[in-house]
């Protein structure tokens, strides 16, 4: 049988599995001022506010700090790269950015990578593949495409920020640029490379020498193998070493879409990866 005498000894026992909730990741909110000096206790807490008094008066609490840098379209950062020197332990995920840092009128949202590599990488496009079990046929080709030049491609052009690297869209190309100059390019069917301008350029699709480097060994094939030159085609841009490594096609009438980690232009790519995608960051 309920004894009411027990009463306050329950509700100290849910006061303080409550504050505890409310101190633990999973917070509850208990106290709110406004602008005008005016308290207001939560209607969850109410039961609770003697020891909520109490763990006021004996310091027993944590203070929470906000970040709100990146979190919202009024406090937003140049890019994940500018997130990463204001907040280093930001993880990574969808973050507010306003490339040319003037009126938040044009802020977006963007997807951060702030582990690889160093972090500070921003998601400039994801994609896909027209025909990924046919790999060398003529069909096969990676969509979507950016807005970058390619007089013969044919998929389908986007310029919607991916806000995940499965989420297969592409921002538009010319703001690439005011994001960065480095360029971190992921697969799940080749390897992870990041690659500095030389005499030529990805994000100004400029032909040319690139300084790449090794990130993560997806293929076991051909260990270390990267690319060392930018090029131009017609279906799209392509990153070589003795010759193809990756290679952007976007036509479903010819050529295939080239991710060989030994740089041949052969058919050296994974096979069998579920939801096969690359993805390309500029910081």
């Amino acid at each position: 049988m309920f004894s009411y005498a027990r009463l306050p000894s329950l509700l100290i026992v849910f006061c303080v599995f409550f504050l505890a909730r409310a101190l633990d990741q999973e917070r509850h909110k208990v106290l709110e001022i406004d602008s005008k000096g005016n308290l207001y206790l939560y209607r969850s807490a109410l039961l609770c506010k003697n020891e909520i008094i109490k763990r006021l008066t004996e310091d027993n609490f944590k203070l929470v700090e906000p970040n709100p840098i990146g979190q919202s379209k009024a406090l937003p950062v140049l890019n994940c790269w500018d997130l990463k020197l204001k907040v280093p332990s930001a993880a990574s995920g969808v973050y507010w950015i306003d490339p040319d840092g003037g009126s938040h009128g044009n802020t977006f949202q963007a997807f951060c990578d702030q582990q690889t590599a160093g972090g500070g990488w921003t998601l400039v496009w994801s994609y896909t593949f027209m025909d990924y079990k046919n790999f060398q046929s003529g069909s096969n080709a990676i969509t979507p495409r950016p807005t970058w030049t390619a007089s013969s491609a044919n998929t389908r052009v986007s310029t919607t920020v991916p806000l995940s690297e499965t989420h297969y869209e592409a921002m538009d190309f010319a703001l690439w640029r005011t994001i960065g100059n480095q360029t971190l390019i992921k697969s799940n069917i080749n390897n992870w490379i990041v690659c500095m301008e030389g005499t030529g350029s990805i994000v100004r699709q400029k032909a040319g020498s690139l300084s790449c480097t090794l990130v993560k060994q997806v293929s076991q094939q051909c260990a270390g193998v990267v690319p060392t030159s930018f090029a131009l085609g017609s279906n799209g841009p392509y990153l070589s070493s003795t010759s193809l490594y990756y290679y952007f096609d976007g036509s479903t009438s010819g050529s295939w879409p080239t991710h060989d980690p030994c740089g041949k232009n052969q058919a050296n790519q994974l096979t069998g990866a579920a939801n096969p995608h690359g993805n390309v960051f500029v910081r």
